[in-house]
């Protein structure tokens, strides 16, 4: 004898199940080419707990892309405060010897973590252009939402970093944002640009690594406490 699905309110694990489905068929088929319908049966619900939970298509993607945003601010936030123990200063420097400057390790460690967060999260970075692409404004319009997400943050770090005379006056911070965060939107959207075309062995937290290591090393060029 089959056994009857429960009914009434859906339970918070249906709501994050649907998030998951959604982003991966968006990511897949874009925005206009995933169905509720298809969201609902591959989450394993129906299509009225989705508009439940999000009122409707439009309000499920605006919830995957303001969770994305609020949690890479966090985790770029997270490892660009100030150092206040001890331990996290050694941490730091064992984990990026080629520093002296504790605020310059700091600086690596937090562009490495936004980076590793933002792979692991591909997908919404493939929804954004895919959209992008066709005409729409999905990136945008989530971008100005979610006050542009970490760049004003790497903007305002970089002004402390010229405002302390480590970095000269003349910086462009703005060019200099752009070559921090374009590598990584490059390997989001396209993992065999940058294994195959440029040879990279793997994307995964060890090139993140090398990568940042390398701009951030050149970026201090200059600064003789690098």
């Amino acid at each position: 004898m089959a056994v009857a699905k429960k009914l009434g309110r859906p339970t918070e694990v249906d709501k994050n199940k649907i998030i998951k489905v959604a982003r991966s068929l968006f990511a897949e088929h874009g925005f206009t080419g995933a169905s509720i319908r298809q969201i609902a049966e591959k989450a394993d619900c129906n299509v009225a707990m989705i508009g439940y939970y999000f009122g409707s298509k439009e309000g499920l993607l605006d919830q995957i892309l303001d969770n994305y945003f609020l949690e890479i601010v966090k985790v770029y936030s997270h490892f660009n405060q100030n150092l206040d123990q001890e331990s996290d200063d050694i941490s730091l420097a064992l984990e990026f010897p080629e520093f002296k400057d504790p605020e310059i390790r700091q600086f690596c460690k937090a562009l490495c973590e936004f980076a590793s967060f933002a792979y692991s999260h591909r997908e919404i970075h493939q929804i954004m252009i895919r959209d992008s692409m066709s005409g729409g404004k999905m990136m945008l319009n989530a971008l100005v939402k979610n006050d542009y997400g970490v760049v004003p943050h790497i903007h305002k770090q970089l002004r402390q970093f010229i405002a302390d005379k480590k970095l000269p006056e003349d910086t462009d911070i703005h060019i200099v944002g752009i070559s921090l965060t374009s590598p990584v939107i490059c390997s989001c959207i396209s993992t065999q640009v940058a294994t195959k075309i440029h040879g990279i062995d793997k994307i995964d937290d060890q090139f993140f690594r090398r990568l940042y290591v390398h701009h951030v090393r050149n970026l201090f060029s200059t600064y003789k406490n690098l």
